[in-house]
């Protein structure tokens, strides 16, 4: 396959370029920025990270698997849009170390509205959340909180940053 697409034998094995990042890197290329930040997850087993991605046409944050934790509020601040774990249902989480590590959509809402973002997107969902009526409780009940936009995270769905227009458009296999 390799020679077919026009490539010469010996084939050069990959040499990759790896950095390792940790909570409070920063990288940058051409007209964007990552901001490296810590998640609140598992530790001590995981070093757990979240990511701010700054460019011209706006910034995004995303937690990882993250629980509600102060750090992610600061390095959302002012984003235009925060995608955040929502893995639990409020009040459905087994024990306190879960909502801690996992949290919750009343937990997500404190934090969008802590950090002044425009667009909160919701995604590792559990199953409860497509239970009749949920979403829509929990978008009710985020929204007394966070006055921003609330998304579902659907799988293959692409979020663009246009100024501070954010368009969704979900692209679904054939």
């Amino acid at each position: 396959m390799f020679e077919a697409r026009g490539g010469k034998v010996p084939r050069r094995k990959p040499a990759p370029q790896v950095t390792e990042i940790h909570a409070g890197s920063v990288v940058q290329g051409d007209g964007w920025k990552v901001t490296v930040g810590h998640a609140q997850h598992v530790q001590p087993y995981l070093e757990c990270l979240a990511l701010r991605i700054d460019t011209s046409d706006g910034s995004i944050c995303y937690t990882g698997d993250s629980g509600p934790s102060d750090t992610i509020v600061e390095l959302a601040k002012g984003c235009d849009i925060l995608i955040h774990m929502n893995h639990y249902f409020s009040g459905t989480e087994p024990t306190p170390a879960y909502r801690a590590a996992c949290g919750n959509h009343r937990d997500n809402a404190v934090i969008a509205r802590r950090a002044g973002v425009k667009t909160l997107v919701l995604t590792h969902l559990l199953g409860q959340i497509d239970l009749p009526g949920i979403r829509e409780q929990i978008v009710h009940e985020i929204q007394e909180v966070f006055e921003g936009r609330v998304i579902w995270g659907e799988d293959l769905m692409r979020l663009d940053l246009k100024g501070s227009q954010i368009s969704t458009i979900e692209t679904r296999p054939a």
